[in-house]
């Protein structure tokens, strides 16, 4: 199940062997209805990594003068510059 779909009831029968797969470095979206509700993924996953260098980034530019209640004329050309 290398990176695959899985719903609620059969990754609550096989939870051992999603597990598994998932240690094994595999992504797993677990839906229920049809429609995705989590995704199960190592805990050293890369993306993670990168969501926190983008956390911090952003962060970075909340000090560096963009307060969270700013509502001025700034475009996007020139967030993009920031």
């Amino acid at each position: 199940m290398p990176d695959g779909l899985v719903s609620a009831t059969e990754a609550n029968r096989n939870f051992s062997k999603v597990l598994r797969e998932v240690e094994g470095g595999a992504r797993v979206t677990i839906t229920k209805d049809g429609k995705p509700v989590a995704v199960l993924a190592p805990a050293d996953a890369p993306d993670a990594a990168g969501r926190a260098q983008a956390r911090q980034r952003m962060m970075a530019l909340l000090r560096e003068g963009l307060p969270l209640g700013f509502s001025g004329g700034v475009d996007r050309d020139e967030l993009h510059t920031r």
